[in-house]
């Protein structure tokens, strides 16, 4: 499909939202992702970004952190225009609005984080007005949050929501609440523990929210997140790395011990679709002998995925000579 810029918005230092007519309609679920193919000087890139918009609308949109080193986000924020295109896939990830009912929300984001809450957030709203929702994002600022005037707008239009902004420096006027810590989460929501949370951010923030929702009460089972940085660690193969063969379709592919399956796929020049390129949207999952392969994580593969022999190959290397079906 194709997605056609027509308008750009700068939301802080280092985010950006890009909004997009397309060529088709656009099936997804709020909260999901579309997989992206961008052109730079002549080499495709893919990689995933959340929608923040809402299923059925005329236009869809992206909000995108510029990242140090970033090749795809560095050229977002410089040299794409309105006017410009992309190319999408299908949307998916299993991060979405359908992971809740009608139990009371705790939704909670940091930094980009809130793009995909941001959708779900709408989607609750339409699909019960009255919705129980206490929604925090977490940013560095006042001039580092995101969606300012769309989250008040809603908190103003529906009493039931409950906006919270938990900024952790330079609110000389003190308007905000501080850092998000376990006292916060505490003293503003004093029935975390019957809510659902849904939640998406840096790790480090991921892992804070997770010890604190354990020490007040909060079950396991209650809280859906999403990490939009994963860490993909190789595994130490020490320093007499070895070479297996990968057959793909026919092709006989040379892999060393330390080398993931996607970086010699695609040094061999074989397509592969690799998306987040971190262990999280599943795009690059390919099929081959369970017992061959080492994988840092399997992302949003099943247990059943998993022992059939699937395995992502962004995040997992070879001890032996292996057959490798992509897809």
């Amino acid at each position: 499909m194709q997605l056609t810029c027509t308008d750009i918005r700068q939301d802080t230092a280092d985010v950006t939202t890009y909004w997009f007519e397309t060529s088709g309609d656009i099936d997804f679920i709020p909260g999901q992702f579309l997989p992206l193919e961008v052109d730079i000087d002549g080499k495709t890139h893919q990689r995933c970004y959340s929608l923040a918009s809402m299923p059925g609308e005329k236009q869809c949109s992206f909000t995108i952190k510029r990242v140090a080193g970033g090749v795809v986000s560095n050229y977002l924020a410089e040299r794409f225009l309105v006017g410009d295109s992309l190319h999408s896939a299908s949307a998916t990830g299993d991060f979405n609005i359908q992971l809740v009912d009608e139990q009371p929300l705790l939704m909670l984001s940091a930094g980009c984080g809130i793009t995909p809450v941001y959708s779900m957030l709408q989607a609750r709203l339409a699909q019960d007005p009255n919705a129980d929702i206490v929604f925090i994002h977490s940013a560095s600022t006042p001039s580092d949050r995101i969606y300012v005037k769309e989250l008040e707008t809603l908190a103003m239009q529906y009493s039931n929501l409950n906006l919270i902004w938990a900024v952790s420096r330079e609110d000389e006027l003190d308007l905000y609440h501080g850092r998000l810590t376990q006292e916060l989460l505490q003293s503003q929501v004093s029935d975390v523990a019957s809510r659902t949370v849904l939640m998406c951010g840096p790790d480090a923030y991921m892992q804070s929210a997770k010890t604190w929702f354990e020490a007040l009460g909060v079950d396991e089972g209650q809280v859906h997140h999403e990490q939009f940085h994963a860490a993909i660690e190789k595994v130490a193969t020490g320093s007499d790395a070895q070479s297996h063969t990968l057959s793909v379709n026919g092709t006989d592919v040379t892999i060393s011990d330390d080398e993931t399956v996607l970086e010699a796929l695609e040094k061999e020049g074989l397509p592969i679709f690799a998306a987040c390129r971190a262990g999280v949207c599943g795009s690059c999952r390919c099929k081959g002998d369970k017992d061959k392969v080492v994988s840092s994580t399997t992302g949003a593969l099943s247990e059943e995925d998993v022992e059939q022999g699937y395995f992502l190959a962004c995040a997992s290397q070879v001890n032996d000579d292996m057959f490798v079906e992509i897809g």
